[in-house]
């Protein structure tokens, strides 16, 4: 037996919605059949019981509207114009038209609905999951930069350490320098006392030398009595 989506709905106590939910999410299945009014679903009832909700042991009956005719709606006695009875008629006939457009449109429109609450479902996770990965990066952003702080804490200690140790350089270096200086210095020295000692020792070593030479004492010295008297 063929049931339509009231009729399913129904029976099983639910809304049209949460029947055409079924159908898209594939948990209920369905045939697309040409009705009065268009394409619409139809139902096994086997298929519908078989999702498991208690039924009444019988369908309630479809009640399809009837449409008085002319002739049954007036007396007897009086005779409806066939013109105006075709004009009634295919304004009628125009008029279930539109209704079935209208019902086949609320049935889209009911389905977009269902569609939307689907969406909004899926934003609703897709919202929780973004604030999750948000507060992560979060936590994860003020952990790195705790540690780059820590980094840059530690940078600047070991460049004032640098600064401290060349500093510490320059002093040996200039203390090296000094030393080196004062002992050329002292080396100058004891080579001139070197010398010193060597000149005095060698002034001890030489002969003591003869008087004092006496220019005068020596020319009269040499000179003969006879030459004495050859002057006088």
């Amino acid at each position: 037996m063929l049931l339509t989506i009231r009729e399913a709905s129904q029976l099983i106590g639910r809304t049209p919605a949460t029947v055409r939910r079924y159908i898209r999410s594939g948990r209920l299945k369905a045939d697309k059949e040409i009705g009065k009014f268009g394409e619409e679903y139809k139902i096994r009832r086997e298929d519908l019981l078989a999702l498991g909700f208690p039924a009444p042991s019988e369908l309630p009956a479809r009640v399809e509207p009837s449409v008085p005719s002319a002739r049954e709606s007036g007396p007897r006695d009086m005779m409806v114009p066939a013109a105006l009875f075709n004009d009634l008629l295919m304004k009628h006939e125009q008029l279930l038209v539109q209704y079935g457009m209208i019902r086949a449109g609320g049935q889209k429109l009911l389905e977009f609905k269902a569609a939307a609450e689907t969406g909004e479902e899926e934003l609703q996770k897709a919202e929780e999951r973004y604030q999750t990965l948000r507060a992560r990066a979060i936590r994860e952003i003020q952990f790195l930069r705790k540690h780059m702080r820590e980094a840059e804490i530690e940078v600047e200690e070991r460049n004032i350490e640098i600064t401290l140790l060349q500093e510490k350089i320059k002093r040996l270096d200039m203390a090296a320098a000094h030393a080196a200086s004062v002992e050329t210095f002292d080396r100058s020295v004891e080579e001139i006392r070197q010398k010193e000692r060597e000149i005095a020792r060698i002034q001890e070593d030489e002969p003591k030398a003869a008087g004092a030479y006496d220019p005068s004492g020596d020319w009269l010295q040499t000179l003969s009595p006879a030459d004495g008297d050859k002057d006088n």
